[in-house]
């Protein structure tokens, strides 16, 4: 890793740092992890280099060299651990590289130094930085006073992997070219990380110069930016409870930009739907335009941002990947695009159509060169696809964090830890090997029929057989390393040594993996036993005693899964170079797409992530086996409470500010967010609109328990229509769930007067802005004052007003904005409580331990966060006038109405239930609109 020090103007860097700048991100899948890939890289280098202390006496691993320069101004040290060197029969010094390379035996011969150039002039460097630097070398002074410099070899050792084959590659050197290269690569990134220091600088200069978008400041807006920019100056993070209208969007971003600005730093703006985005962009653009000097990126989806059909990242099956470094250093894209007020999807596309660039690969690129970028929660908190270069590679520790609507990164959070195993799906894999050949399939075959053979005891609750004793003796004790002619070229640093004990200790867990392998064979061997070609489907041996639930807690055996995981991981890599040759004669484009969506691959994945949260160890994990069909059953490692993932990454920040019109419970969500308790700010802030503009109305009467859904259906059908029969005009219904919703719309389908449009389990971008478009075209009932209402013309014909069926906690139920006739009335049909399921039992159990509230974080808060989201829908503006009924009889009971907005009521939440809600709400109407109209 570069290390830049500022203050001293040094810089510390690799040998391959120097060596290598290429651009690997194009490379294709993976076929482990990189952990994985490191490890057997590891472990190779450590058996090569233990035969070659055997076989050469005067071999030396390990040894370190460092080189000092200077490079405009700056005090440059490059540092490097040699693999091995060794004198050869010739007298000559050879200095061996040893590299791993997934491949074939005999793949090996077809290799020289063209085929890896980085790893060929990592070599060369290593020599070029001997010779440059004499205090690296223990030569002898000659008589002349001269040093007698011995001839150097350079020897690139190749090993295949799984196969550990080998081949020595002698490579060229040309001094000349060595330095020439070092000048460059040394000045170029001198000049890039100076760029960078300009940036901040720059920064810090416009710190004064963030300006507030807006001519004025809403009801509370400035006390919250000033809570915010307070907070944030404390070095304390702080969450925000904003009601619609304060404007939470640029009350938390203008405060973050100047602490941001302040520091040198970045804001980075988390949400959780594209909706948020654009609302941010576009408060972006109007700052911009205002004279705040800000540069942003909206991140989307690879699969949204990618120009092909198909998502395949590889510069043989993908043109816009194919020299995507040249094309973007040569085009001008990244300075065109950091001169944008905002880089959004449609700018980075049409750059990169223009140009024939990657645009996802773009926006990430970009992110370097601009102030602010938004993009969804997963950039920042998915293990599996945070953004690298800002959260995991470098500490983010000049990123102010912005977390837009937080009360939906609760249930994300959890769904990141929790990965589930399907035997459905392993079964599927595992026949779409059948018939194979060749061993390497035929290996993963026999480990996927070992996992499902597994889960169907687990399945069944027959007992396993024990997976053997852990195997504590690390292997033979090692001797004293004999003694050996010291190398007079390098020295052997304390890092060095240290890293010996490291290696050391990477010997010993090697052979736990070994000894766990070794454990999970025998005792699958006692499950199933070989039965020649034609396998038998794996059958759940009959369970003694009564049937099992089902689903069920189970103590997962770690080992099993753990050695599995190795065991496969390993393979992978065989079956990568099996794979290749297979492909063989194909088209390189057709190649590279089978790679990229192979259900192996895709399952391997899956393994790795199920055993990667199985080391994860807390008690806020619970593992859970649920029965399945004739296809069988899952195992899922739930995460209930993923606070402690979450709050690493928070407090790794410069800052943090979470901000919600539903955050409270304020100290609810700093538990489950991860917030630490004592440090965090916590504000609430009332509504900015004056009640009377708004009617908030309990309908007591239906029960909206799913089991009383028979029974009291038609009364809330009648809640309904007694609503939108007060005033004609737009309006949302946000039911607990799509199958209330879908068992309620044919009452409502033909309601006089309206058009009845509803939420589909699958809405596409495309369906929900036609739906929101279609209620933007309804202007009111012709002659109504204050809401904007115009007869109709021959231009705009009259369309029906629109009922909205929709779920709660659904895309037209948060983060979207209906101002003016789009929707004058909310009707929210039963608080939309998490379903009750066994799952969310053992959430609530987990609370119960932890806080002694597990309904209350469970299901209480989540779900009222949901009702008091959709009522917020209504009223966006201080012009907006509209009404929120509430539909069931538990917002009459203390435990729900607690939860109100304060500025819902006067006195008490009582005061809200409607014995005649018709014409209590047309007595509104009728005072609000100055249109007088007695309820019959």
């Amino acid at each position: 890793m570069i290390r830049f020090d500022d203050a001293a103007r040094a810089v510390t860097l690799s040998v391959r740092d120097v060596a290598d700048d290429g651009d690997h991100r194009f490379a294709g899948p993976l076929a482990v992890g990189m952990r994985k890939r490191a490890e057997m890289g590891r472990d190779a280098h450590e058996l090569h280099q233990g035969a070659r202390e055997g076989e050469v006496a005067s071999y030396r691993r390990e040894r370190s060299l460092r080189y000092e320069t200077t490079v405009d101004g700056w005090r440059v040290v490059v540092v490097g651990r040699i693999d091995g060197v060794y004198t050869d029969q010739k007298g000559r010094t050879v200095i061996e590289e040893v590299k791993t390379v997934l491949a074939a035996p005999e793949a090996l011969e077809a290799m020289d130094e063209r085929t890896f150039p980085a790893y060929a002039r990592q070599l060369q460097l290593y020599r070029h930085l001997l010779e440059e630097s004499a205090a690296a070398l223990g030569f002898d002074e000659a008589p002349t006073g001269t040093r007698a410099a011995p001839e150097i070899a350079l020897d690139l050792c190749l090993i295949a992997l799984p196969s550990k084959a080998r081949r020595s590659v002698v490579v060229s050197y040309d001094r000349d070219a060595c330095r020439a290269h070092v000048e460059t690569r040394l000045r170029a990134l001198v000049r890039e990380h100076e760029a960078d220091l300009a940036r901040r600088g720059e920064r810090r200069a416009q710190s004064g110069a963030v300006r507030f978008p807006f001519a004025e400041t809403r009801e509370h807006q400035d006390a919250m930016v000033a809570a915010v920019e307070t907070a944030l100056r404390e070095r304390r993070p702080i969450l925000v409870s904003a009601p619609p209208g304060i404007g939470k969007t640029a009350g938390a971003l203008v405060p973050a930009l100047r602490y941001a600005y302040e520091i040198g730093g970045r804001v980075f703006v988390a949400t959780s739907k594209t909706t948020q985005q654009r609302i941010f962009a576009e408060t972006l653009r109007i700052m911009r335009e205002s004279g705040t000097p800000v540069r942003s990126v909206v991140l989307v989806a690879k699969e949204k941002a990618c120009l092909n059909d198909v998502v395949t990242c590889h510069p043989e099956a993908c043109r816009y990947a194919k020299d995507y470094h040249e094309k973007l250093e040569t085009s001008g894209a990244i300075e065109r695009l950091a001169r944008l007020p905002i880089a959004d999807q449609d700018a980075v596309r049409e750059e990169a159509k223009a140009h024939v660039f990657c645009p996802f690969e773009a926006a990430l690129d970009l992110t370097a060169h601009v102030d602010v970028i938004v993009g969804d929660y997963n950039y920042v908190f998915d293990p599996q696809a945070a953004l690298r270069r800002m959260f995991v590679d470098e500490a983010p520790d000049d990123v102010v964090l912005v977390i837009d609507e937080a009360h939906n990164l609760y249930e994300r959070g959890a769904e990141y830890y929790s990965p589930e195993l399907a035997r459905s799906r392993i079964r599927e894999v595992e026949a779409s090997l059948a018939g194979a050949q060749d061993p390497v399939r035929r290996r993963i075959r026999g480990l996927l029929r070992d996992l499902d053979s597994h889960l169907a005891s687990i399945e069944s609750g027959s007992p396993r057989v024990s997976s053997g004793k852990k195997d504590e003796s690390g292997g033979a004790a090692s001797g004293e390393e004999p003694a050996r002619p010291a190398n007079l070229f390098l020295w052997k640093d304390p890092e060095a040594e240290a890293e010996e004990r490291r290696k050391a200790a990477r010997r010993t867990e090697r052979r736990a993996r070994e000894a766990r392998t070794s454990a999970r064979r025998a005792a699958q061997s006692s499950v199933t036993a070989p039965t020649g070609e034609v396998e038998p489907e794996p059958v759940a041996p009959a369970s003694e005693g009564p049937p099992l639930p089902p689903e069920r807690e189970i103590v997962p055996e770690k080992a099993f899964f753990l050695s599995l995981r190795d065991e496969l991981d390993e393979l992978m890599v065989a079956y990568f170079i099996e794979r290749r040759a297979r492909a063989g004669g194909a088209a390189p484009q057709a190649a590279a797409v089978a790679a990229a969506h192979d259900p192996v691959v895709e399952l391997h994945r899956l393994v790795s992530r199920f055993a990667s949260v199985l080391e994860l160890e807390g008690d806020e994990w619970s593992y859970i086996y649920r029965r399945g069909g004739p296809a069988g059953g899952a195992i899922k490692i739930l995460c209930k409470d993923p606070s402690r993932q979450l709050g690493r990454r928070i407090r790794a920040c410069a800052g943090a500010v979470a901000v919600s019109a539903t955050l409270e419970p304020l100290e609810f969500y700093r538990d489950v967010l991860g917030f630490p308790r004592e440090e965090t700010e916590l504000r609430a802030f009332a509504s900015p609109f004056p009640l009377e503009r708004r009617r908030v109305v309990v309908l007591d009467r239906p029960s909206t328990y799913y089991k009383d859904l028979d029974r009291d259906l038609p009364i809330v059908e009648d809640a309904i229509r007694a609503v939108v029969a007060a005033r004609p005009g737009n309006y949302l219904a946000a039911f607990p769930s799509f199958e209330y919703l879908e068992m309620l719309a044919p009452r409502v389908a033909s309601l006089p007067g309206f058009e009845v449009l509803r939420q589909e389990r699958r809405t596409s971008d495309a369906e929900r802005a036609a739906i929101l478009a279609r209620l933007q075209e309804y202007k009111g009932p012709p002659g109504r004052a204050g809401r904007g209402g115009a007869p109709p013309t021959q231009d705009r014909p009259a369309r029906p007003p629109v009922l909205l069926l929709a779920v709660q906690g659904g895309v037209f139920t948060e983060g979207v904005d209906y101002p003016g006739e789009m929707c004058v009335g909310a009707i929210i049909v039963g608080p939309g409580l998490p379903r009750w399921s066994f799952e969310r039992e053992l959430v609530k159990t987990h609370f119960d331990r932890v806080y002694g509230r597990g309904f209350e974080y469970a299901y209480l808060y989540p779900g009222m966060s949901r009702v008091i989201q959709a009522a917020g829908r209504v009223i966006r503006t201080a012009t907006d006038v509209g009404v929120v009924a509430l539909v069931g009889d538990r917002f009459a009971t203390e435990r729900y109405a607690s939860l109100f907005p304060r500025d819902w009521f006067v006195r008490h939440p009582r005061e809200l239930v409607a014995s005649d809600p018709y014409s209590d709400l047309v007595r509104f109407w009728a005072r609000v609109e100055g249109n007088p109209r007695e309820p019959p």
